[in-house]
């Protein structure tokens, strides 16, 4: 006796389930806009996360730079840590060539994909954590069915929230 074969009807059922995970994991996210604040300093780490992601899907560098720390360090593209005054030279080329269309920027392995490669994508489940002057957060990217996390870290200078590290996490 060997091992029976797998009918199209058994592979066709594992998709069916597959498909039905993708579709309650993704009905089960709460979207940044809709996060009941625990605290104003919550309240204020929300409202930068949102005008950081709608700066970085409108392609505006003038609207993310100030958002940033000077001297914090950020993911660009496939991990790479870079400091503000790089990610001021490097990101409009970048995006120049995600906007074009240009399929070289797009890394050919999978697990390396992030939000930074979408032009569009939600900010979904944040978790914060408030520390005095820092704080880090925590929100899941997503994109159909690009599932990634995103780290951010900050602190509190001049009575305002800076972005000081931003890095992806697992997907």
């Amino acid at each position: 006796m060997g091992i029976p074969m797998t009918t199209g009807v058994h592979i066709r059922f594992s998709h069916v389930w597959v498909i039905i995970l993708v579709i309650i994991s993704s009905c089960c996210d709460t979207p940044i806009a809709e996060y009941k604040p625990k605290s104003q300093e919550e309240s204020e780490i929300i409202s930068l996360l949102i005008e950081y992601k709608e700066a970085k899907y409108h392609f505006a560098i003038e609207k993310l730079l100030p958002l940033l720390h000077d001297r914090g360090e950020f993911t660009f593209q496939c991990g790479q840590m870079v400091s503000k005054t790089r990610l001021k030279e490097m990101l409009p080329g970048f995006w120049a060539a995600l906007r074009s269309g240009d399929t070289a920027v797009i890394p050919l392995v999978h697990e390396c994909i992030n939000g930074d490669y979408y032009e569009s994508g939600a900010f979904n489940n944040p978790e914060i954590e408030v520390n005095d002057d820092t704080a880090f957060a925590k929100v899941l990217f997503t994109n159909g069915v690009c599932r990634v996390l995103l780290n951010f870290s900050m602190c509190r200078e001049n009575d305002r929230w800076l972005i000081t590290r931003t890095e992806w996490g697992e997907s």
